[in-house]
């Protein structure tokens, strides 16, 4: 069963108490997250050096969030730069050099199964002719997470810029945020995108999807991030951001250290994303590792196509939009590297460790998700959040 954690008061009370009620699943997580730092090539110390330099950042830009921090430490018992770690764990492992190269790697320009660490993902949004907002996403990652997944139902404390709004985030255990909406009907997804920039002077894509999820609005969330948290995020990724508001709005972040390239909704209302940029122009140093990523892309662009052949969409009901969307998720076309992931034994490393974790379908203009976890095809558990 899914930890569920209902936290309020301060930020450094929201933080002691996730740190207190998922300890022990906060130190499966740095025990996971030590192979997955060092199959990436970097060492203790270079995993250290990058934690203080983001705890400094997070500290200067978002001193709510870093007293949330010292109290996830706190109540896991763990020193502070493990969970400024955690919350850095793609930067460390997807764009950070290690500060003396390993032999055996060759970093950043090769696709071997060993050396790259997984985190695959596919996204879709949808705005409806009724007025309804979708967002949903299958979050593929290594299967020992399982295990480490909470739901964090956090009340923001009053010295948070965004008092006043609750928000509801699937993620592991000792992180900010991940995949997840908020009461003002905002969601947000994430896709891991891999590139050779890093910017320590930025936040890492983690903290800042726990900032869109306390954002008003699409629009607040970009203009926040854009004017008041740095201008961009440490390291390249993809966010899909929308909000259930005024008929629906939803747009596509690649997101890195130059800024923000946005991809809007295309004719159907739609928007479709995996482990690699659409958009381009953001002078990012792109690194194409997950082969089967334009792959997904178009079964899924596919499975939609096909789907507008049997129904209307703007006529189905909210129990109907729901299935079909997950129906899109458990596609196995491709199998094991589909858009319903499993592990694939035919590759070596953390890449053949690999499935689909969990998938979350939102509604936003009803401000409810429904979360899948493990394989959507074959769920090991099932239920609905809601404000």
């Amino acid at each position: 069963m899914v930890n569920i954690l209902h936290l309020a008061g301060t930020s450094y009370d929201i933080g002691f108490k996730h740190g207190t009620l998922a300890r022990s699943q906060i130190h499966s997580c740095l025990v996971n997250y030590a192979t997955y730092f060092a199959n990436a090539g970097m060492s203790p110390g270079d995993v250290e050096d990058l934690a203080s330099a983001f705890s400094s950042t997070i500290q200067k830009l978002t001193p709510h969030l870093h007293d949330e921090l010292r109290g996830i430490a706190d109540g896991a018992n763990v020193p502070l730069f493990d969970i400024v770690a955690l919350n850095a764990r793609s930067e460390i492992a997807l764009a950070a050099k290690p500060a003396s190269s390993r032999p055996d790697i060759e970093y950043h320009d090769d696709v071997d199964d060993v050396a790259i660490p997984p985190d695959g993902c596919t996204t879709f949004a949808e705005t409806t002719a009724d007025g309804a907002q979708w967002l949903a996403q299958n979050w593929d990652w290594q299967t020992s997470q399982l295990a480490n997944l909470v739901l964090l139902e956090i009340d923001t404390p009053a010295e948070s810029p965004a008092h006043g709004i609750k928000l509801k985030t699937m993620t592991e255990a000792g992180l900010l945020a991940k995949i997840g909406f908020n009461s003002e009907k905002v969601g947000v997804c994430l896709n891991a995108l891999r590139a050779t920039d890093l910017d320590t002077d930025k936040l890492p894509l983690h903290v800042l999807l726990r900032l869109v999820l306390e954002s008003e609005s699409v629009a607040d969330a970009r203009r926040r991030i854009s004017e008041d948290f740095g201008g961009g995020a440490a390291c390249f990724g993809h966010f899909g951001v929308a909000d259930g508001k005024e008929g629906g709005h939803a747009e596509s972040w690649e997101i890195g250290p130059y800024g923000i390239g946005v991809i809007e909704r295309d004719q159907h209302g739609r928007l479709y994303h995996t482990n690699h940029a659409l958009k381009g122009g953001l002078r990012i140093h792109e690194v194409i590792w997950l082969e089967d990523t334009t792959e997904r892309l178009a079964r899924l662009k596919e499975l939609v196509e096909a789907s507008d052949k049997k129904n209307d969409v703007a006529g189905l009901s909210v129990e109907q939009q729901k299935d079909r969307i997950f129906a899109f998720l458990k596609d196995e076309d491709n199998y094991p590297n589909s858009i319903c992931r499993t592990n694939d034994v035919s590759r070596r490393g953390l890449l053949g460790e690999m499935q689909t974790v969990f998938s979350i379908v939102m509604d936003l203009k009803d401000a409810k998700a429904w979360v899948a976890v493990g394989r959507p095809k074959h769920s090991l558990e099932e239920f609905e959040v809601a404000f």
